[in-house]
């Protein structure tokens, strides 16, 4: 009893490592081979199972238990098994088919005169790759906008700076203060344009993000 459950045991983890050929299968024709393969292994195992069952039955009470134990792991891995493996087939399937379809969307040569239909999943298909190629081209807007504001935002914050040190430097000097006041004066014309270059790039974005939506 012990080494038909060791070398069930091991077929299970071979099994495993099946499975994980499965998730990486890269077409159908393979993950049909490698589920068939999972399916031939399974039905070897399951009887093991029922055998281990059987001889658990007739062993002593004292060791009964713990044998009863090391099967319900076994059958609970076997059920786990026979769960995941038809979700994962089904899930690639699915997988291969949206890829074909995209490629032969892509593929398609349309021709003058000639009528064309649609169905909904390939309408379903240009809307998405549409909105897709919208939110890439809003987001670069709206990082070029963020860009320039922190630029601007950078701008005000170094002629804040340059306004006092030349006020600083201006007064070490001796100069008049008539040229101060025009210094001072070309700093808030700066900080004047600073404001309004905000305040059309926000305008910019709010309008664009209007349009875009309709």
């Amino acid at each position: 009893m012990e080494s038909l459950y060791h070398r069930t045991n091991a077929q299970l983890q071979e099994v495993h490592f099946a499975m994980g050929r499965l998730e990486g299968s890269s077409n159908e024709s393979n993950a049909q081979a490698v589920t068939t393969e999972i399916q031939q292994k399974m039905r070897v195992i399951d009887d093991a199972c029922q055998k281990l069952e059987v001889m658990i039955s007739k062993e002593p009470v004292a060791k009964r238990q713990n044998w009863k134990y090391k099967l319900d792991q076994l059958n609970f891995d076997c059920k786990n098994v026979h769960r995941n493996m038809g979700s994962v087939f089904a899930r690639l399937t699915n997988k291969w088919r949206s890829v074909a379809e995209r490629e032969e969307l892509l593929t398609q040569r349309f021709r003058a005169n000639e009528p064309t239909a649609l169905t909904i999943e390939d309408s379903e298909l240009l809307i998405n790759d549409g909105l897709h190629r919208s939110n890439r081209n809003v987001d670069g807007l709206i990082d070029q906008g963020q860009s320039v504001l922190d630029s601007l935002r950078l701008q005000h914050s170094m002629l804040k700076g340059v306004k006092g040190k030349i006020v600083d430097v201006g007064k070490m000097l001796g100069l008049s203060g008539t040229t101060l006041r025009m210094i001072e004066k070309r700093v808030d014309e700066d900080w004047i344009i600073f404001l309004v270059g905000c305040i059309c790039v926000c305008i910019f974005m709010y309008t664009f993000y209007r349009f875009w939506h309709g």
